[in-house]
């Protein structure tokens, strides 16, 4: 590195002291060849400077209470509802469908009963309405004999005896009395129960009173506002 060195310098030199060189034929002088020189590198030892430590600067932060601003209160706006009261549609009355029972007559199955004897007898009075016959029929098993009688309107009593066999039906007509045909008297008789035919009548129809329900609008109060209250933070502490 030394030989850099002089080599630069000698270089510097020539530079200023520069002169028109005189040629002369050059005298070649063999180089002279010189072993080099192996100086050995001389080791220094890194000096080891401790670093200076600057102890970090604390600025404590300043605080700046925030602003606090009221919210802004719009009272809702409140819109009376539209009330539109409910339409009434009278009721359609129809009149019932009134169907005529259909009615079927009942299947009768006629039973035959063996012949049995029997025999019996009434009788019937009765004043008022000038009524006044008996009856009685008996049987064994095979012929049935009876009679009966009753008093005519002419006052005449009118016998009937009867005989039924496998021959037939056979009668024997009596009458007892004479005829008597008295002028017309109203019967002082009434039946006890007169009968009228009732009187029927349909049913009436009203239309029922309707009275629309009395609406009433709500009465709407605004909620009172209460501004929050705020409590300041605590001192931040400084450091």
């Amino acid at each position: 590195m030394k030989f850099f060195v002089l080599v630069a310098l000698f270089a510097f030199a020539a530079a200023d002291s520069y002169k028109a060189a005189e040629y002369k034929a050059p005298m070649y002088d063999s180089p002279k060849y010189e072993a080099p020189k192996y100086e050995s590198p001389k080791y220094e030892t890194p000096k080891y400077e401790t670093p200076k430590y600057e102890a970090p600067k604390y600025e404590a932060p300043k605080y700046v209470a925030p602003k606090y601003e009221a919210p802004k209160y719009e009272a809702p706006k409140y819109e009376t509802p539209k009330y539109e009261a409910p339409k009434y549609v009278a009721p359609k009355y129809e009149a019932p469908k009134y169907e005529t029972p259909k009615y079927e007559a009942p299947k009768y199955e006629e039973v035959t009963y063996a012949a049995q004897p029997y025999s019996f007898g009434y009788e019937v009075q009765d004043k008022e309405s000038y009524t006044d016959f008996e009856h009685t029929e008996k049987s064994d098993y095979n012929v049935v004999t009876g009679s009966y009688r009753v008093v005519l309107p002419d006052s005449r009593v009118q016998i009937v005896t009867y005989k039924a066999d496998a021959n037939g039906y056979t009668a024997d007509v009596k009458y007892e009395g004479e005829a008597k045909y008295p002028e017309y008297v109203e019967s002082q008789y009434k039946s006890s129960s007169s009968y009228a035919a009732p009187a029927y009548k349909a049913p009436e129809y009203k239309k029922p009173a309707y009275t629309a329900p009395a609406y009433t609008a709500p009465a709407y109060q605004a909620p009172a506002y209460q501004a929050p209250a705020y409590q300041a933070p605590a001192a931040y502490p400084n450091y």
